[in-house]
Formats: C-alpha cells, structure tokens, sequence
C-alpha cells in the first residue's frame, strides 16, 4: 500500500554532542543511508532528505537519495521540512527523524494508518508515537516522556522523571516521530515560543503551549536515536 504522504528525513551536520552525525559509518553504510533505506520501506509517495550542509547533500545525491537544501536559518526541524512541504501538494507531512537507523517500519506504518482514521472522527494536528517502557532507576535526559488522556490527546511532554502509573512502574517513553497536516505545518514556525519549550528544549510543546492538539499511539517495538558517541557505538553492534 502506498501512503499519499510526503516523507521528510531533516538532516543537520551541526550536531552539540555528535558533530557530523548524519555521515557517521555504522557498517558500510552512513547514518543518514541507513535512515534513508528505512524510510523508503514505509512507501510514501515521495521520500526526502532536507539538510542546510552541502557535505551532506553531496553524499545524498552520490548514493541515489532524494535531497533538496534548505535555509540555515531554521530553529527546528519542523521549520525546515514546512519549507520542503509548500514545494508538493500533500495534505500529511511525515518527519522521520535522521538519527533513528533501527526505527521500525511496521509501527510508522500504523502511525499512518491510525492517524487519518481518528482524523475522520476528530481533528487534530499532529500525531505521533510512544512506547510503555519499565520506569529504571536510571534517568536520561535525552529521552522524552509523554502523558495522553483517554482519547490519545497528549497532556504534556517533558524530559523529566515521570510515571503513567505508579503500581505498574511503567511510563510513556516519546519516539520521536510526527505526522502533520500541511496546513497546520505552515503555521508552526509562525508559533510563539513559550515556557515550556523553552525549559524542556522540545519544539512539540509549542503546539501545546498555542493551543493546538497532539494525538499519540502506542508503538509495537521500541526504538533508540543516535545523541552521543556512545549511542552510535551501540548501534554500530548491532549492525555487525
């Protein structure tokens, strides 16, 4: 089945703690290939990488990946793919995230599904996925969490320890995955930035914070980004 969607993989090369990551080997293969072969599995009507750095889109377009540069001067990386949306008549963008080498296709694929079935019934905005996860007594503040109410709107997103229930132990961990209606998208950058982003470093509470609406779903398999040398050393195991 092909999915009316366009798919935008945003790749930066000015990574904080990963310099250069979207070219990282893991195997015989770059990050942002690896990303790239995922996504093409999805079977989106078009599949893109946006990026501001002229090495990374060299490297696409020597390998046969679709990319298309994009301003330098975008905050987010939904700001850079609503600048690749006004090119194509589509009515649901898809991010993928460009440091998520072993994002399951299956899950993706029922975040479409799912997403434009609910939208018949109730409109929203954005959607995106989780994963119930055990509570550890090891925080990371680079992941995360989620809460949503009984009709999968999301409460509230944050980096902070916290439980979705405390008998169970468990909590909602965010994968970073977001489906947006075009029309919604082009707002988005026109959004003020409030509190809440600003604390938790995470662009999804702006469209909380302005009042508009996230539906989230539960994915099947867990999946781990790339934020630190240590991850890609991880992910690169798994690949041998």
């Amino acid at each position: 089945m092909k999915f009316n969607v366009l798919l935008v993989i945003p790749a930066r090369y000015g990574s904080t703690r990963l310099p250069g990551k979207p070219l990282k080997k893991i195997g015989n293969k770059t990050m942002i290939q690896r990303v790239y072969d995922q996504a093409k599995k999805v079977n989106c009507s078009k599949t893109i990488v946006a990026t501001d750095d002229k090495r990374i889109f060299n490297h696409c377009i020597r390998n046969n990946m679709t990319c298309v540069m994009t301003k330098k001067t975008h905050q987010t990386g939904s700001d850079r793919i609503s600048e690749v949306s006004k090119k194509y008549k589509y009515n649901w963008v898809l991010n993928l995230q460009g440091d998520e080498p072993l994002i399951n296709v299956s899950d993706v694929k029922n975040l479409i599904k799912k997403s434009i079935l609910f939208y018949k019934k109730q409109k929203f905005s954005v959607s995106t996925l989780y994963f119930k996860k055990k509570e550890t007594n090891i925080h990371n503040p680079n992941e995360a969490r989620l809460l949503i109410n009984k009709n999968n709107e999301v409460i509230i997103f944050t980096r902070k320890k916290i439980t979705n229930n405390s008998k169970e132990n468990m909590y909602l961990k965010h994968i970073g995955i977001f489906l947006y209606r075009k029309n919604f998208l082009h707002k988005f950058s026109k959004l003020k930035e409030r509190f809440l982003e600003k604390d938790q470093r995470l662009e999804q509470l702006r469209v909380l914070e302005n009042g508009y609406k996230i539906i989230a779903f539960r994915a099947k398999n867990l999946t781990r980004g790339v934020d630190s040398h240590k991850d890609l050393c991880n992910i690169r195991k798994k690949f041998k």
